[in-house]
Parts: C-alpha cells; structure tokens; sequence
C-alpha cells in the first residue's frame, strides 16, 4: 500500500511541476536526488554496489536505456493531458508486458491461452477506447487543454506504456543475477546521469535557480518518496506478499490518481471515461492475476519435484 500511494501521488506532482519546469529539468533533477539517496544508502549499509560482471553491465544499460525513454514519455503527457488519463491509458502496460514476456521467455509463454488473459486484454483495449473517445470537450476547453494536446498527451501515455512493458521485461534479466536493490540502485544512477545530459542539451538547467524553492524543495521530497521510497518497498512486500495480490491491488493506482486529480485540478471523467476506466482496470486486473497464476503454478511444480 505504501508503494501504490506513492505511485498514485507521483503523477500529481509531475503535473504540478509542468508549471515550473520543462520536462527534461524536472526528471533529470528527480531522478538525481532519488539516485543520491539510494547511493547514500547503500554507502551507510556498506553493501557492495558497483561489483557487476561485464554481462550485468550490458544488461544494465540496456535497462537503463528502456527506463530513460519510459521516463521522458511519462513526465511529458501530463503536459498535454491531466492525471485522471493517462493513469488510466498507463495500465494498458500489462498487455505489452505479457506479450514482450511470450515473445522472450518461453517459460511464460502458457498465458495467452489463459482466458483470464483474453477476456482482461478484450475489456483493456475497450476500456482504453472509451476513455480516449470518451472525452467531455467543454471539461477539456473548461482545463485548456485543445483536442490537439489531448491527442498527443494520449499517444505519449501509449509510449510511456510500452517502454514500462519494455522495462520491466528486461530488469527481469538484470534481477535474475543482481539483487533487485542493487539493480535499482544502478539503473537510478545510469538513468539520472543519462537525463542531467538531456537537460543540458535541452538548455533546462537554468530553470533550477529561476523557479521559486518551494517547488524544488517539493521536488526533493516526491524524489525520495516516490521513487526512493517505493521501490524498496515493493520489493520488500514482494517477499510477504503474493504475486497474485500485488498484481491485483496495482490496479488501485489510477482510482487513487483520479481522486487526487480531481481534489487538486478540478480534472472530472466524463460517464463514458468513468465506464471505459472501469474497464481497464478489471481487464488489467484479470490479464494480471492470469500471469500471476502462472508463476505460482509454476513454483509449485518446481517445489513438488523438489
């Protein structure tokens, strides 16, 4: 729950922060502090961070490269669209992630028979549909945002999806070798030093000094939290927890953000949104427990041969 409350919160402060920053500024400073906070961590816990074999650093950057991409899609559609949307648009992530993992792991490969998959992809991409073609054009014209805007804070939510899908695909390789703390201690790292590069490049660094503090202090605070913090803290439940129940209750994270879109922004879903996000959230639901069921199966099987 702590991790799918700051998961929630993060987008809220993405947005808010559209109003200070370019988007290059605010995920390259981001990602700096929460990076210095997991390696002041690992430096407190003397924990051997940078012993890595040549394979785990070809895996890292190619980690690094997927979770840059996903980064600069998600912090730039919510400088065309509000939270409530692109939350929604976001959980089409699991449809890409189970079909990258059948096309990479064979191991996975028995969920696309699942029916639990096929009716949650159906009630997805239906769900998803609605919420695009949904749209209340006097609540758009009422937040100033054109249909123009709309449309491409839409198909840069649909990007930030696929390289989620494309990211968390390949950490699974990076895991498989790496502890999953130091693994994120290093992608925080590689991911922030690749932003800084596209900061400078984009001329964003000055807005750092010409913006307020409070918004940087702000900062700050949701870099910890929401990305030092939540992170461990999903790893840390997933050892208690199953993963049938992480996958269901990571379908909480786009009610959480609309409520908080709505408290903050005024940003309302129209009947066909609310429908269609409906949708969404019991089809990624059902296409997640589906893979879920599967790799508990597959542990039992391992333990019963055991």
């Amino acid at each position: 729950m702590v991790t799918i409350f700051l998961w929630s919160i993060g987008p809220l402060f993405v947005k808010y922060f559209s109003r200070f920053y370019n988007p290059w500024t605010q995920n390259a400073f981001r990602y700096s502090c929460a990076a210095l906070a997991l390696l002041g961590w690992m430096a407190w816990k003397r924990r051997p961070v940078f012993r890595l074999s040549g394979r785990q650093w070809k895996n890292l950057l190619l980690v690094t490269a997927c979770n840059v991409c996903m980064q600069i899609f998600f912090a730039a559609a919510y400088y065309f669209i509000y939270p409530a949307v692109a939350s929604l648009i976001h959980r089409v992530s699991i449809l890409f992630v189970i079909t990258l993992s059948f096309l990479v792991f064979h191991d996975e490969r028995q969920v696309i028979r699942s029916w639990r998959f096929l009716v949650g992809c159906v009630l997805t991409l239906a769900g998803a549909l609605l919420v695009t073609l949904g749209q209340d054009p006097r609540l758009l014209a009422r937040l100033q945002v054109s249909q123009s805007a709309f449309w491409i804070g839409v198909g840069l939510a649909l990007a930030y999806a696929l390289f989620l899908a494309l990211y968390t695909v390949t950490i699974k390789h990076l895991v498989r070798d790496v502890p999953p703390l130091i693994s994120f201690t290093h992608v925080s790292w590689t991911t922030a030093l690749a932003l800084v590069i596209l900061m400078l490049c984009m001329g964003g660094a000055p807005d750092l000094w010409r913006q307020p503090l409070k918004p940087l202090g702000i900062m700050v605070l949701s870099a910890v939290l929401c990305i030092s913090v939540a992170h461990p803290a999903l790893f840390a439940a997933l050892r208690h927890v199953k993963a049938v129940v992480s996958s269901a209750m990571m379908q909480l994270l786009p009610v959480l953000t609309c409520t908080g879109s709505a408290l903050l922004f005024g940003d309302r879903l129209s009947t066909l949104q609310i429908l269609g996000g409906g949708l969404v959230i019991c089809g990624a639901s059902l296409a997640a427990i589906a893979e879920a069921r599967l790799k508990e199966n597959d542990e039992c099987r391992m333990m019963n041969d055991e």
